[in-house]
């Protein structure tokens, strides 16, 4: 292949490539880095041990926000703990 117009002698070199990828006036590519982790909306519970069954388990709010209401995952007795003035800032329970 004849070149149209003079071309420098490093041209023909084998190491052409490297001669390009150094001289190139581009910034290297950045690295990949983790995306954020999207922040999910903490939903609120409360700690519930069940004596009947000795199991431990959260229980979360309602949609409403006005009640916690769950079941023991083992003999399904069901618990309701309602939200409201007066009440407590007490995160653990138990339930007989």
């Amino acid at each position: 292949m004849i070149p149209l117009f003079p071309l420098p002698h490093f041209v023909y070199n084998k190491n052409i490539m490297a001669l390009n990828l150094i001289s190139d006036p581009t910034p290297p590519p950045k690295p990949m880095e983790p995306e954020p982790a999207e922040k999910k909306e903490q939903r609120k519970f409360i700690g519930v041990k069940f004596n009947c069954c000795g199991i431990y388990v959260r229980i979360y709010i309602n949609k409403e926000g006005t009640l916690y209401e769950g079941r023991c995952p083992q003999c399904f007795r069901p618990v309701k703990f309602k939200v409201g003035e007066g009440g407590t800032d007490h995160r653990f329970f138990e339930a007989d």
